[in-house]
């Protein structure tokens, strides 16, 4: 009997554990900064989830591709959007499990996002268009532009992975990570303290942005797109820390045809080695740094970036 009543108490007490880290990582869902992502937005109703988007200005289409930073957004293009649109037709979307597009509970893939963007610009632009893509979405347009060139013209990269990030792929440790946050509840709590307030400044400060002055609206853009959607938005991040998102893309690089122009922020880290790299693969890239800014140069310096960007684009036309 003393055995049963400690088999029911430690049942009863674990229970009660497990429900209140529930409803700890409910409340902080419910409490997520809100009403900051940008609202006046179109659908695409693609085969995995619903994908966000915005679309303004005319001329030729432009489409953007933010970073797979967990948490991140298109409001990464914020600062640069009203100008571009000026001369173009400016498409940005949230990728699938970011932001306000769904968030359904799969492994987030490379491949997946190449197949996105294929059909995004074949349903919903129709017809050629220039890219800006940044960080790990390089990968994305490279190999997307290698799986039908008809659909690309120029191609921006902004701060691209470097070989070594690039390659990583699933591994045991990482398959470990990945199981662990894919977890109900404790999975959840973990994901909710890794996308916390004070780990995303950490992050910022240390890794993304130059100067202190630009984390406060990212650091509240980013803690509200990676609590919507719930325990759903932690897929995405699991899927990244496993590695799933990864894709060496040095055998494309060299043989795409297309204008391309690597921008590096001047203070990002070994940037200088990466794209060095990619230019030994194909001697026809087009390069350049941004002075005082890091892994965000459109955020930090967007005059600089949107002077870049006009003067290769407008060359396409």
């Amino acid at each position: 009997m003393k055995i049963k009543n400690k088999i029911i108490t430690a049942c009863l007490t674990t229970s009660a554990a497990i429900s209140s880290v529930a409803l700890l990582n409910k409340w902080i869902f419910l409490s997520s900064d809100k009403g900051i992502l940008p609202r006046n937005r179109l659908s695409y109703n693609w085969r995995f989830g619903s994908v966000s988007y915005r679309v303004s200005g005319n001329g030729k289409p432009l489409l953007l591709i933010h970073d797979l930073i967990p948490g991140n957004s298109d409001i990464e293009w914020n600062s640069i959007i009203n100008k571009l649109s000026d001369s173009h037709t400016v498409y940005s979307l949230d990728l699938l499990g970011f932001g306000r597009s769904d968030k359904p509970a799969i492994t987030y893939t490379n491949y997946l996002y190449v197949q996105l963007i294929t059909d995004f610009i074949k349903s919903i632009i129709g017809r050629r268009t220039d890219v800006i893509a940044s960080g790990s979405s390089s990968s994305i347009a490279v190999m997307s532009c290698c799986n039908d060139t008809s659909l690309f013209d120029r191609i921006i990269l902004v701060n691209p992975d470097s070989p070594k990030k690039a390659g990583l792929i699933p591994d045991k440790h990482s398959k470990i990570q990945k199981f662990l946050i894919d977890c109900p509840v404790i999975g959840t709590l973990l994901y909710n303290i890794m996308m916390s307030k004070s780990f995303l400044k950490k992050d910022f400060l240390e890794h993304y942005i130059s100067s202190a002055y630009f984390y406060k609206d990212l650091l509240c853009s980013f803690h509200e797109a990676a609590h919507l959607g719930g325990s759903y938005s932690k897929y995405v991040y699991s899927s990244i820390v496993g590695n799933y998102t990864n894709f060496s893309f040095s055998h494309k690089i060299s043989e795409i045809d297309n204008s391309l122009l690597l921008i590096g922020g001047a203070m990002e880290e070994s940037i200088t080695e990466t794209i060095q790299y990619y230019k030994e693969l194909n001697p026809a890239l087009e390069n350049t740094y941004i002075r005082g800014s890091r892994h965000f140069p459109q955020i930090e310096k967007p005059e600089d970036f949107l002077q870049l960007c006009q003067i290769f684009l407008s060359s396409a036309i």
